[in-house]
C-alpha cells in the first residue's frame, strides 16, 4: 500500500514536470509570434537585427545542450530576455529605417532640420550597434557558464536585462522623434 502511493507520487511529481516544462516551451514559442524579417530594411539596420538572431540563435542552441536542471532553467529565463532583445532591436530598427528613408526624402534641401535628422539617425545606429554587441558578449559569457559554473550566471543575467532594457529605452526614444 505504502509503495503504491510512493510510485503514484513518483508519477505526479514527474507528469507535473513534464507539464511545466512544455508550458514553458510553448509560452517561448507563442512569445516569438513576433515576426522579425531584417530583409525588409537597409544596413546598417538589417545587420543589426541579424547580429542580434544571430546571438540568440547561439544562445538557443548552448541552452538546449545543457543536461535539465536548475543551470538549464537559469539559461533558460536568460535566453527569454535575449528574445526581448531581438524584438526590440527590429522594433529599433524599423523605427531606424524610417527615419533614414525620411532624410533621403528631404535631402535635397539641406536645412539644420536635416542635420539634426542625421545625427538622430547616426546616433540610433550607434547606440544599436553597442546593445546588439553588449547581448553578444553575453552570448559568449553564456558558454562558458554552460559549462557547469554558476558563478557569474546572476551577473550575465543582470547584463542582458540591462541591455534589454536600454534596448527599449532606445526603440521609445524613437518612437516619440517619428510621433513629433
Amino acid at each position: 500500500m505504502a509503495a503504491e502511493l510512493v510510485v503514484q507520487a513518483i508519477a505526479a511529481v514527474a507528469t507535473t514536470g513534464v507539464v511545466v516544462f512544455i508550458g514553458r516551451r510553448v509560452l517561448r514559442r507563442a512569445a516569438a509570434i513576433e515576426r522579425v524579417d531584417p530583409f525588409t530594411l537597409t544596413d546598417p539596420w538589417r545587420s543589426y537585427v541579424q547580429d542580434a538572431q544571430s546571438g540568440q540563435a547561439r544562445f538557443a542552441r548552448i541552452v538546449d545542450s545543457v543536461e535539465p536542471g536548475p543551470l538549464r532553467d537559469r539559461l533558460g529565463d536568460i535566453d527569454e530576455r535575449l528574445r526581448d532583445g531581438v524584438s526590440a532591436s527590429w522594433r529599433i530598427a524599423q523605427s531606424g529605417h524610417a527615419l533614414h528613408k525620411m532624410v533621403l526624402a528631404v535631402s535635397d534641401r539641406p536645412s539644420d532640420s536635416l542635420t539634426r535628422m542625421r545625427e538622430r539617425e547616426a546616433a540610433a545606429a550607434a547606440k544599436l550597434a553597442t546593445l546588439v554587441k553588449q547581448l553578444d558578449e553575453a552570448v559568449a559569457r553564456g558558454a562558458e557558464l554552460a559549462t557547469g559554473q554558476y558563478a557569474g550566471l546572476d551577473a550575465v543575467a543582470d547584463d542582458v536585462d540591462v541591455a534589454v532594457s536600454d534596448l527599449e529605452a532606445l526603440r521609445q526614444a524613437l518612437a516619440e522623434i517619428q510621433d513629433a
